[in-house]
């Protein structure tokens, strides 16, 4: 299914064009000795019984869970352990290890030191990458080496034309971008700086630009990072 972004040049143009991502595939085949092909499955590592929290809470410490590793086999389950999983879900449970019924979600955010700043309910993020007003550029540019060791990135797509006239469109954004060797900031709202958020209840992201151009293309790249890298300050 074809996916569109709503996205503004600096020339105040937009228009609605693909975006997709980058699946990349192995290029190396494996077999077993006698030729056959091998695949992938899931297997059952343990049980909750023989989780690292279950144990310590059963011995009493983690002196004694060492104890107990070495003269027995307690994360083990002989008949479980290495189970073929065709299908899972995720289950929530307590500290007494019982399924939940009901969860309270809570969103924990920390300073550049690793210490808890804020405990807050989680928003509920809507989508806001086809709207009306289109995905503008910030005009804030970023050097290469710059941004790619001040930003994680975690996703990449590939912003493409759909006819001749997105087809210019998008080759003269990366042509700017190529010229000035930079990565654009984008977003929503008024100035362009604003997250996007791709679907109704997902996360929120800083999106980039980057172009490359030759003379009759053009590659147009996305990306998106939801964390910033910070120097820690040390307090005397």
């Amino acid at each position: 299914m074809a996916k569109f972004i709503h996205i503004a040049d600096t020339k105040g143009r937009d228009a609605n064009v693909l975006f997709t991502g980058f699946n990349k595939k192995s290029k190396i085949s494996y077999f077993t000795p006698d030729g056959n092909a091998v695949h992938t499955v899931r297997v059952l590592k343990t049980t909750i019984n023989g989780s690292y929290d279950k144990l310590v809470q059963q011995s009493g410490g983690d002196a004694e869970l060492a104890k107990l590793l070495i003269t027995e086999d307690p994360e083990i389950d002989l008949f479980q352990t290495g189970a073929i999983l065709e299908g899972s879900s995720k289950v929530y449970i307590d500290a007494d290890f019982q399924p939940c019924v009901s969860v309270n979600l809570k969103e924990k955010v920390f300073d550049a030191s690793g210490e808890l700043k804020e405990e807050r309910i989680p928003k509920e993020l809507i989508g806001n990458i086809l709207e009306q007003a289109a995905i503008k550029p910030s005009g804030k540019l970023f050097a290469k080496a710059e941004v790619f060791t001040k930003f994680v990135f975690s996703k990449k797509y590939q912003l493409s034309h759909v006819n001749g006239l997105t087809f210019d469109f998008l080759y003269q954004i990366a042509k700017e971008l190529a010229e000035k060797n930079s990565l654009m900031l984008i977003g929503a709202g008024e100035k362009g700086i604003e997250p996007l958020v791709f679907q109704n209840g997902g996360k929120a992201y800083r999106a980039f630009l980057e172009g490359r151009v030759n003379d009759k293309g053009y590659v147009l790249i996305m990306h998106l990072s939801n964390l910033e890298l910070k120097s820690a300050i040390t307090k005397i």
